[in-house]
């Protein structure tokens, strides 16, 4: 699914009459149109509760991308967003056979929503039935409403399981790349890119971007992903396959990213070739997995927006702070591809006084 689709999408209400997109700069329409500013506010909900209650990376990546499925879909609810990201939490934690009781998730839903209020924190076993069963209609009319948003359609590749096998492949050191990889990864998941590319295009450009970010210099990186920095406003490629990371419509055929050989962004078929046993983070590695430079590029170039509203004075305001809160993005990568953009000759970027 490209960009321009899901604004088009978001642009058209339920009777199928298009509507007037909000005010805003084209670069950041999608964060700034009022269902992927209900969507982002759900995702950081969804994150926490599910941390509070000790759900793995995959349940909270697969929640977080049901919601961004939903609103994209389907962007007026008719529960409120709290009940619809619990909702999303439940599917997901079904989904990846992480299953908990509901009530439990109602009660740490309450909770999390309780000190969002300034209320004082309970434990979960101190709420009362009451309140979990007042909370259950809501949460269930939601848990329908997903699966009719979505078709039914539960099919989902990890991307974090692509990435651990892709930075084993490159043999990439833990206490930087690797771990930077993986924060990039996780906050993308906050964003629609996880709907726009599949799961492998993900992976691999947050171990582009990590790479990048721990080489030193823009100029000493990988040359591609230079280009995406020193570009202008992400433009997503002209012909792209509608399956993100949730469909099975890969470029090139099948979820596991097999099919035609991609060199320069321009499809030529090819036969299928053995996985490359290592990776050479200097050159165009993606290319032996199916992945178009392109892709990358996008991935490179969305991300790296999105992190630089929380750096770039001239950007960022006080509404996207408030919208993520302590949940998104990390600070500390915000700071580095804000310092490594600005590095750039064509760079003017001026960083938040703390």
């Amino acid at each position: 699914m490209t960009r321009g689709h899901i604004v088009s999408m978001l642009n058209t209400n339920a009777s199928g009459s298009v509507v007037a997109p909000p005010p805003g700069s084209e670069r950041h329409e999608l964060l700034d149109h009022p269902a992927m500013v209900s969507a982002a506010r759900s995702c950081v909900f969804v994150k926490e509760v599910a941390r509070s209650m000790g759900f793995p990376t995959r349940t909270i990546s697969t929640a977080q991308l049901l919601i961004h499925r939903t609103y994209i879909h389907r962007s007026t609810p008719p529960v409120a967003s709290s009940d619809l990201a619990t909702a999303c939490l439940f599917v997901a934690a079904k989904m990846e056979e992480t299953i908990k009781r509901l009530r439990d998730i109602l009660a740490h839903s309450y909770i999390n929503s309780l000190s969002q209020n300034g209320g004082t924190p309970i434990d979960a076993q101190s709420v009362p039935a009451t309140v979990t069963d007042k909370m259950r209609p809501n949460v269930l009319a939601g848990e329908q409403y997903i699966m009719d948003a979505i078709g039914f359609d539960f099919r989902t590749t990890h991307a974090h399981l692509l990435y651990v096998k892709l930075a084993k492949l490159a043999g990439v050191p833990r206490a930087n790349i690797a771990v930077d990889g993986w924060t990039i990864l996780s906050d993308s998941y906050f964003t629609t890119l996880p709907v726009q590319y599949p799961s492998l295009v993900i992976a691999a450009g947050a171990l582009c971007l990590a790479w990048n970010l721990c080489s030193g210099s823009p100029r000493t990186g990988n040359t591609q992903v230079f280009q995406s920095f020193s570009g202008g406003d992400a433009k997503p490629p002209a012909a792209r396959s509608k399956g993100g990371s949730d469909t099975t419509n890969r470029r090139g055929g099948t979820s596991n990213g097999s099919g035609s050989r991609r060199s320069g962004g321009v499809a030529t078929s090819s036969q299928p070739r053995r996985r490359p046993m290592s990776l050479d983070l200097n050159a165009e590695w993606w290319l032996d997995f199916c992945v178009a430079t392109e892709d990358i590029q996008g991935f490179v170039r969305q991300i790296a927006d999105f992190y630089l509203l929380f750096f770039n004075s001239t950007v960022a305001s006080a509404e996207y702070i408030e919208r993520h809160k302590s949940g998104l993005p990390s600070k500390e990568m915000s700071q580095k591809i804000g310092q490594w953009r600005m590095q750039l000759s064509s760079a003017t970027v001026t960083p938040v006084p703390p």
